[in-house]
């Protein structure tokens, strides 16, 4: 039946690769053999090597199923219920592995470590001709990874600050080299336990070369369609899972000692020495280039050389002039660099920004930049005094245009009186309110109505609009406890009353000038309504503000 089903999938495989062919398009066979839909990326591609990738995928996809769906070997010995329950996880752990999953990252960690983790338990205790202290490291170390990967997803809103953590990758790096432990373990325990055939062990060992195969893919081909394929065709460590489970209905006896092909052996050597590179080209222990969506990210601004420890430097230029849509090696990116430093030196024109060469060549742009050079302490400290002494210049200026105003009505003296000077450039109102009040419904209510007059009030809220001007205006305001007398229209553009309320009895003037003339309290009498009348002309404003009752305007 196995064989059937591994003949029926390499048919339809290499159906949907003449279909492809047909129609021109990659979607049928990759359907087929990769087992879910194709990206943007597929169809940009040339045909022709992605289904010649797919086609290799399908003999791969093909063997595999041969070897999983065979089943369990015919029983020698009756087995113990740790071995039963062993086998069954076993094949649970490769169908779940099979399946593709849609389910969200940390449901499928869940799911596989709860497959995983107890096979881990059982075959530490089914395992026979390997000690204790053996097994027990065995399984310590097993579950390095399945831990690491459980606390990566739960802290998953946390990776782009863990990226750039020394101890993230420390501890990235630990996982790894204990999951490579205890495969190299597990496979000693099988031959010594004599259970598992030459070709079980040997499908085990050619786990690690089809990870150099998948990580030497990636580096030449990085985001390319060749490489999901390549991904696709690493199904040795599903293989030798369910060949596991196959042969653990045999009798265990020791086996002689494996004795791997010249050949074999050979080949992660050297797949590892063509991913490593030769000496003249060595590999970065740092790169802008990663899977981690978060790993480089460059801000839109280029990091100041003194904030940037001098070790981090070179990864923070090539994170910077970076371009994820172009595959660019590091070397390159950084000999790039160091050549534009070099004509930098010399005079001559380069196109890079100084401030991307500053990670490089501090020295040599300093002498022409030295801002580059300093912290955004420095940079926060500069702005800070720059405002200061703007502040500063405004008052003084402030404090002139003060001085040249006049109070346009001497004869009426109130102990509750100010004037200032106050600048319209924005065609901005200036408001009197109540000080405790909540005035926004007011301030809403004022510019909802639409046409706006000179002085407009609701409620505890009034509003001047004095005209656009390029000079200031000298605002006059005067708290007196009764109706004044009328003061004749003549030299006055416009006279206006309205109505406020103060429920506090705190009526205020907004801060008018810059050199913070204080103006007194306006509500004389405490809570209650008052009336605000206002005269105005080319820049002169005087407002009077008194207990509402009778007062009528004359000309």
């Amino acid at each position: 039946m196995y064989r059937s089903a591994a003949s029926a999938y390499l048919v339809i495989t290499l159906g949907s690769i003449i279909l492809s062919l047909v129609i021109g398009t990659a979607t049928p066979a990759w359907l087929v053999t990769m087992w879910y839909p194709p990206g943007e990326i597929v169809g940009k591609s040339p045909l022709v090597p992605v289904l010649g990738g797919l086609l290799l995928l399908g003999l791969v996809n093909s063997w595999m199923l041969w070897q999983v769906l065979r089943g369990p070997a015919p029983a020698a010995v009756p087995m113990r219920r740790a071995a039963t329950w062993l086998r069954l996880l076993l094949y649970a752990d490769v169908m779940w592995l099979l399946i593709p999953s849609f389910l969200p990252d940390l449901v499928e960690t869940v799911i596989g470590l709860a497959l995983w983790v107890p096979a881990l338990v059982l075959l530490t205790v089914v395992l026979t001709g390997s000690g204790r202290p053996f097994r027990l490291v065995l399984l310590l170390l097993g579950l390095v990874e399945p831990a690491r990967s459980l606390v990566s997803d739960l802290v998953d809103d946390s990776k782009p600050q863990l990226f750039v953590s020394p101890a993230y990758w420390a501890t990235v790096m630990a996982a790894g080299v204990a999951t490579f432990v205890v495969m190299v373990m597990l496979l000693l325990a099988q031959r010594r336990d004599g259970r598992w055939s030459r070709v079980t062990l040997l499908i085990g060992l050619g786990t690690f070369a089809s990870a150099f195969l998948v990580e030497l893919v990636d580096s030449l081909t990085r985001g390319s369609t060749i490489e999901s394929i390549a991904e696709a065709m690493d199904v040795l460590y599903i293989v030798w899972l369910a060949r596991t489970a196959h042969e653990l209905n045999r009798e265990p006896r020791r086996k002689a000692a494996l004795r791997v092909p010249a050949a074999v052996a050979a080949v992660p050597a050297v797949l590892l020495l063509m991913v490593v590179g030769p000496e003249g080209r060595p590999h970065l222990t740092y790169t802008w280039q990663s899977d981690e969506l978060m790993e480089c990210w460059a801000p839109s601004e280029p990091p100041r050389v003194a904030d940037t420890p001098a070790h981090e430097r070179d990864r923070a230029y090539m994170c910077s002039v970076s371009k994820p849509s172009r595959h660019v090696s590091d070397q390159e990116l950084l000999g790039r660099g160091r050549d534009a430093c070099t004509r930098f030196a010399a005079g001559e024109p380069v196109n890079a920004r100084p401030a991307l060469l500053a990670l490089l060549c501090p020295e040599v742009i300093g002498r022409k930049y030295p801002d580059l050079l300093l912290s955004s302490a420095q940079i926060g400290q500069r702005q800070t005094e720059k405002e200061k002494i703007e502040r500063e210049q405004l008052k003084r200026e402030a404090r002139k245009e003060d001085a040249l105003c006049r109070d346009p009505w001497p004869a009426l003296r109130t102990r509750s009186q100010a004037t200032a000077s106050y600048y319209d450039w924005d065609s901005q109102p200036y408001a009197i309110y109540d000080a405790e009040g909540d005035t926004e419904e007011d301030y809403a209510a004022i510019w909802d109505a639409g046409s706006v007059d000179t002085l407009a009030t609701s409620g505890q809220l009034a509003l001047i609009f004095t005209p656009s001007q390029d000079w200031a205006t000298c605002v006059t305001a005067k708290a007196l406890r009764s109706a004044p007398p009328l003061l004749r229209r003549r030299g006055w553009d416009q006279v206006v009353e309205a109505d406020i309320v103060s429920e506090s009895g705190h009526l205020v003037m907004q801060a008018l000038s810059a050199s913070k003339v204080r103006f007194p309290d306006l509500a004389r009498r405490g809570p209650g309504r008052y009336r605000l009348r206002l005269y105005t002309r080319p820049g002169v404003d005087l407002i009077l503000i008194y207990p509402a009752g009778r007062a009528a305007l004359s000309g």
